[in-house]
């Protein structure tokens, strides 16, 4: 009753998972998790307003054009007397002035400053595109890693399940055998011991697999508990090659391209404090009207309209030496945006040494588990035909058991960490983003 009520159990939180569920590819989460995704949403919108910045009048190649217009009416009472003795003595006298004018302003000349706003307004873009794309890269490596991390723990659930298949033979020989009088109660005991802790790992093994899968429906933007199934392989793609990795990286590294735009920028930094040393030169227009009406005073009514316009040249001549610290200051960051450029170079390199050391590694440890898995799996048959013929105690089949599923966790691990190092080898040098795109 016991083993009924355990398996019953066990059956349940296992076709909890299963039964007719989609098969989600890693093709559909990566292509959900682009689309959905929140921080690439807002990255996305980062980015748009970024590109919306980059214009010619964000830059101050074009004039600035405005409207005024005015009215002002006043109410005044007045006591006047001339020096030729006459007198004057106005009360509540409205006076009324009415002015409107459309202004044009155009910077015409400004050291140069302008183009080089230009210039970094695109970099801003740039910068902005690379922030996205590193985001991208990131989130997709996310995906992937959670993804097959499933099908890890997904397949790692199967071998539990077979090892409490084989725990239950196991306990129903004792059973048979300590009825016989061939089998102590101790035998027996043990054996419900072991079905036990094999059944509290595949419960604890479910629980990990629907959190797992929760972790992806977080990636791709959805419900926590939206059930879905995945493919039962881990995809290994040809072994990589180090020097075309660190080709690749070299011009397709994001942590590379934004640390040479932030070098960019610094040495475009320097040019706009370099334009302080250039005069000025604005373009000024107007078409203006003015009115006035007054009850007092000497003009009764005043009228006057039409254009003007002028230049204006400007030039600082001194203003504290602070162009010159400024320019100092500006090539001392640019010297740092280099030591941080070559030593993201170096950061890359080493990355990229250390990964590939670990996904040889790897590679090598699913090789030689692979080749260990049906000796595995003979060996507790063999085991198991011994135990019922009682050839072998229950100790010698629980290190057998135990043998098989260490072999089984080996492979799996050595599977998953291989996929670890290669999709992180791919995001490292720009390849992850060249699948995607």
């Amino acid at each position: 009753m016991k083993n009924t009520v355990i398996l019953f159990f066990l059956s349940i939180l296992i076709l909890t998972e299963s039964p007719a569920q989609d098969t989600l590819t890693l093709f559909d989460a990566i292509q959900t998790g682009l689309e959905n995704n929140f921080s690439i949403s807002i990255s996305r919108n980062e980015m748009e307003i970024a590109r919306n910045n980059n214009t010619l009048g964000n830059a101050g190649f074009l004039p600035e054009l405005s409207l005024n217009a005015a009215n002002n009416n006043t109410y005044n009472t007045t006591n006047q007397k001339t020096f030729a003795g006459t007198e004057r003595n106005v009360k509540n006298a409205r006076n009324i002035s009415l002015s409107g004018n459309i202004a044009l302003s155009w910077t015409l000349f400004d050291g140069f400053s302008m183009f080089t706003t230009k210039e970094m307004l695109g970099e801003m873009e740039r910068m902005g595109e690379l922030e996205a794309r590193m985001l991208v890269e990131s989130t997709v490596s996310a995906i992937v890693l959670n993804y097959y991390s499933i099908v890890q723990l997904k397949k790692m659930m199967k071998v539990l399940q077979e090892a409490v298949d084989l725990s239950l033979q196991r306990k129903t020989i004792a059973a048979a055998k300590f009825k016989l009088g061939s089998e102590s109660e101790l035998t027996l005991l043990q054996s419900s011991v072991d079905l036990n802790a094999d059944s509290n790992r595949l419960i604890q093994q479910v629980a990990a697999l629907k959190n797992a899968k929760a972790n992806l429906n977080q990636l791709l933007s959805r419900e926590p508990g939206l059930s879905f199934e995945v493919t039962d392989i881990i995809d290994l793609l040809e072994p990589l090659e180090y020097e075309y990795l660190i080709e690749q990286s070299s011009s397709q590294n994001i942590d590379l391209m934004i640390s040479r735009t932030n070098l960019l920028i610094s040495e475009l930094d320097l040019k706009q404090i370099r334009s302080d040393r250039y005069p000025r030169l604005n373009f000024n227009a107007a078409y203006g009207y003015n009115q006035l009406s007054a009850q007092t005073g000497y003009l009764e009514h005043n009228q006057a309209y039409g254009p003007s316009f002028g230049f204006t040249l400007s030039y600082n001549l001194f203003n504290g030496f602070n162009t010159s610290r400024n320019i100092r200051n500006a090539r001392i960051n640019i010297n740092s945006a280099e030591i941080s450029h070559e030593r993201s170079i170096l950061d890359v390199h080493h990355s990229i040494y250390i990964l590939y050391n670990e996904y040889l590694s790897n590679l090598e440890l699913v090789r030689l588990e692979s080749a260990n898995q049906e000796i595995a799996r003979r060996n507790v048959e063999v085991a198991l035909e011994k135990y019922r013929l009682g050839t072998i105690n229950d100790i010698d089949l629980r290190a057998t058991q135990q043998k098989q599923i260490d072999s089984q966790y080996q492979l799996l691990l050595a599977q998953f960490r291989t996929k670890q190092a290669e999709t992180e080898l791919l995001r490292i040098s720009g390849e992850l983003y060249k699948e995607i795109r």
